[in-house]
């Protein structure tokens, strides 16, 4: 998360309108909910709200896909900073972490540790990452160790802290499993040969994720139009969820795709407290943090969520549109995700008091 937008990318316009949304009907369960699905995509988005997304003229594809597909409408991101999110998601806790310092390593199980335990493929395709398993901070403008390490470099365009693989000490130590962490240019050559994993984690650079750099070519003029980093992001979720569609493993096995971003974006200025209420907006479980001063702004104390935030469903067993009212987070499509393939629960997925499977059509139950 960083205080100031960012923006400047080289993205054509698209010109697909956005209309109002049509009737709402609620998630049901598929025809053969009984299964599960065989491969689950997730696309990690960053820094934009619900506010931000939904009825954009900027985000005309991201938002068709709202109107056609399946829409959480209650989904919000764990806390604050990103990092904290891409950890919470893979790990199931923040583990007290709001920084996005990238020199943190986490020594905890996670996801996949489960799906190894059952036998299940993964992979994490990263956006600018200049070989797998690679190991450093930022690609390119890798700051060294000392320096300001949580600041994004001029140039980087790839960054560790959206990528919580390599950030947990049993992937990035593991040499067999880090080979698995692989550039983003990996994943058309995957689906082209039909061999895409069973669990694919999808993270966009830091242009086309819609946060953009705090300076170099992905920055944006303070107070200037952030469209071009809206385009962007439209243009990579447009070009991404069309390539698995097209591909003969999303036409031949039971798929879906999960498009969310991390969290929301810092309110411009010193925030009043209704925009303090709606940047820490809570979902189950969120940290309860002490007040105090934190990442620079004062916290009077309290659920620290990460704020409202889109989450899109696109499941080829029910490709029509609904709406799931759930109360849910990061945490939620965790424990939606390990239900699939009855893994078990991590963490706050566990806590089935707050933290409910999302009702995706086709989900086992």
């Amino acid at each position: 998360m960083q205080k100031t937008g960012v923006l400047l990318a080289a993205a054509a316009c698209l010109t697909l309108g956005v209309t109002a949304l049509p009737a709402q009907r609620p998630a049901t369960t598929g025809r053969q909910s009984d299964r599960p699905f065989q491969h689950i995509y997730v696309i990690m988005m960053e820094n934009q709200g619900t506010a931000q997304i939904v009825g954009n003229p900027h985000l005309p594809y991201i938002n068709q896909l709202i109107q056609d597909y399946g829409y959480a409408n209650n989904y919000f991101g764990v806390t604050h900073q990103s990092l904290a999110n891409y950890v919470a998601f893979l790990s199931g806790s923040n583990w007290g972490t709001h920084s996005d310092a990238p020199n943190q390593v986490f020594n905890h199980r996670n996801l996949v540790d489960q799906l190894e335990a059952h036998h299940l493929t993964w992979k994490a395709y990263m956006e600018s990452m200049p070989s797998p398993a690679y190991a450093g901070a930022w690609y390119p403008d890798n700051e060294p160790p000392g320096t300001s390490i949580a600041l994004t470099p001029p140039n980087a365009l790839y960054a560790l802290k959206h990528n919580p693989f390599m950030l947990m000490q049993d992937i990035k130590d593991n040499p067999a499993r880090a080979q698995d962490i692989v550039p983003l240019s990996q994943f058309s050559t995957d689906l082209h040969h039909n061999r895409v994993p069973n669990f694919a984690w999808i993270t966009p650079n830091l242009i086309n994720d819609m946060h953009g750099q705090s300076t170099g070519p992905g920055a944006q003029v303070t107070g200037s139009d952030p469209t071009q980093l809206f385009q962007a992001g439209d243009a990579f979720v447009q070009h991404t969820v069309q390539e698995i569609m097209a591909s003969k493993s999303w036409k031949t096995s039971k798929s879906v795709i999960y498009i969310t971003w991390d969290e929301t974006a810092y309110p411009s200025g010193t925030p009043s407290p209704s925009e303090l209420a709606a940047f820490t907006a809570a979902g189950p479980d969120a940290p309860l943090v002490p007040a105090g001063l934190l990442n620079g702004t004062p916290w009077p104390g309290g659920p620290y969520g990460g704020g409202q935030v889109p989450l899109i469903v696109v499941d080829n067993q029910d490709p029509h549109h609904f709406v799931m009212h759930t109360w849910a987070d990061h945490y939620s499509l965790l424990r939606t995700i390990e239900q699939n393939w009855r893994l078990g629960y991590l963490m706050n997925a566990s806590d089935s008091n707050q933290v409910t499977t999302l009702p995706v059509p086709g989900e086992p139950r």
